[in-house]
């Protein structure tokens, strides 16, 4: 079979076909960008949102306000804001694994969240696909105040920590609460709680009215729950294995991506020594199962004690690594999805000796 004129990695990124779905009443092709907004001007505002809204002007002013939230424990306060940012996915135009220029468009308009200091007076960063890490420990009482600015309803929902039903951050049709329908301009002041128990890394992500296209387009971010007191690595990576697909970016190919990024010298570039404590933590956020694998590495199973070298995560799974550093060298890391490979979801690790 002769795959000359199509090319290996074009052959791997067409193979989604047609296939259409339905959002917001609206027909969604997998080969061509999503109109955001004309989806979401289809969405009524739900019942509790509209009430909500209406107690903010009855007391004076917008329902953009942030409550105030009380901290049981010590308090950990963020402020985020998503917002429309333009993203170059291979930014050198090259797949320096297989040293070769990716002649692919890779730029478009993404939704991305970006950290805010107190008030959101002043950006502390810019918007990035992911967010801005999230972290706390056990006891401690996590506020996010999140301000939307992109063009749709969106929100932030978290893995693993606790939250009560109003601070879920998830659109639940005429039953929705707030929390769960943040429309543009508006700003809502989530709290969850990082129990005993909810220890370990995970993700957060929209989980609006338009799910999942407002998160194929870069709205999602990691979660982090440390034990208290626990000593800290020498080295963490937080790591998303993800794709953009053209109802995303109105691109004419699909990316497999980490962190936003597709093929080595785009995706992040890590770094350790010998002898320093490694920490990975890895999470899939697209529709497809992914397999993280580290070139020349291992590490022990917390839980069962097998010894692992390439492990399996699904859509919304968080894997962890944990290994003292001890072998140098110029390694990959990678998806082992050969397609996802090879349509860049890999990456350089750097050890020194």
């Amino acid at each position: 079979m002769d795959l000359d004129p199509y090319g290996r990695r074009e052959f791997f990124a067409g193979a989604g076909g047609l296939f259409v779905c339905t959002l917001a009443g609206q027909k969604v092709l997998t080969d061509r960008g999503a109109d955001v907004e004309r989806l979401a001007a289809d969405v009524p505002v739900p019942p509790k949102v509209r009430a909500a809204e209406a107690g903010g002007a009855a007391a004076g002013g917008p329902a953009a306000r942030p409550t105030l939230a009380k901290a049981v424990g010590a308090r950990r306060e963020y402020w985020i804001r998503a917002e429309e940012v333009r993203w170059n996915i291979v930014p050198t135009g090259r797949d320096a694994m297989m040293d070769r220029k990716i002649k692919a468009k890779a730029k478009f308009t993404a939704f991305a969240y970006r950290p805010y200091s107190p008030g959101f007076e002043q950006p502390l960063g810019p918007a990035t696909v992911p967010g801005p890490l999230i972290e706390c420990e056990t006891g401690d009482t996590v506020v996010v105040n999140f301000q939307n600015k992109l063009p749709s309803p969106v929100t932030i929902h978290p893995h693993g920590i606790f939250y009560t039903q109003e601070m879920d951050g998830a659109y639940k049709g005429r039953h929705t609460d707030p929390g769960g329908f943040v429309q543009k301009n508006r700003t809502f002041q989530y709290v969850w709680d990082a129990r005993e128990g909810t220890e370990g890394a995970w993700l957060y992500h929209d989980h609006g009215p338009l799910d999942p296209l407002p998160v194929y387009k870069g709205l999602f971010g990691p979660l982090i729950v440390r034990k208290a007191g626990a000593p800290r690595p020498d080295r963490e990576f937080f790591l998303a294995f993800h794709s953009f697909q053209p109802p995303a970016t109105d691109l004419k190919r699909a990316f497999s991506c980490v962190n936003g990024r597709a093929y080595a010298g785009n995706t992040p570039t890590l770094h350790a020594a010998a002898g320093e404590r490694v920490a990975w933590h890895v999470y899939a956020i697209d529709n497809d199962f992914h397999t993280f694998h580290i070139h020349g590495h291992r590490w022990v199973d917390p839980d069962g004690g097998k010894v692992i070298d390439n492990q399996t995560l699904g859509p919304g799974d968080s894997i962890s690594a944990y290994y003292v550093e001890d072998n140098p060298g110029r390694w990959f890391y990678h998806c082992h999805v050969f397609s996802h490979l090879h349509e860049g979801m890999n990456g350089w690790y750097l050890v020194g000796g």
